[in-house]
């Protein structure tokens, strides 16, 4: 699709936007948008599938009885709807995080940690070190320095939403 002749600038280029069709993931000031357009592209729907239940396990008496009480929409929805979809809040947040720490597969298939390095992540210089360059003690370490940070980044984003949802 982000190809230099892929469907998104031949569609520029049929509509006369010739100047917008550029190389998405070979130009190093697009290429980690192009990937994060590509990684919320896929996995924004299954975020929505998450909300989904959660709204769904609102209890409408709770927003009649908001409406009854004379709180308008804006007023419901944060008062009613927002503290109740907190548990799926915090899944999304929590699964996003510990997701986009140990991404690998789109970087590596997109654009191999180029162009120049810029898009590289955690996993995929983890990755390079052990498999690429041999050297399996670099690789481990940075998987390890990788827990750490998720099982840091995950047990203080987990305390503040539990925290947060309490309330």
């Amino acid at each position: 699709m982000l190809a230099p002749n892929g469907p998104v600038n031949t569609v520029l280029r049929s509509v006369g936007l010739d100047s917008f069709a550029r190389t998405w993931l070979g130009d190093p000031n697009l290429a980690l948008g192009s990937i994060i357009f590509v990684l919320v592209w896929q996995l924004a729907g299954y975020s929505m599938i998450i909300f989904l239940a959660g709204l769904q396990s609102v209890p409408e008496e709770l927003i009649e009885a908001a409406a009854v009480d004379g709180a308008g929409p804006l007023r419901r929805f944060f008062n009613v709807v927002l503290p109740m979809l907190g548990p799926a809040i915090t899944i999304n947040l929590m699964l996003s995080m510990i997701g986009s720490l140990k991404l690998f597969d789109h970087v590596w298939a997109l654009t191999n940690g180029g162009p120049g390095g810029l898009t590289h992540t955690l996993t995929t210089l983890m990755f390079r070190e052990a498999f690429t360059y041999g050297s399996w003690g670099k690789g481990v370490s940075l998987g390890l320095v990788l827990l750490v940070i998720v099982l840091l980044i995950s047990v203080v984003q987990y305390r503040m939403l539990l925290r947060r949802e309490l309330r």
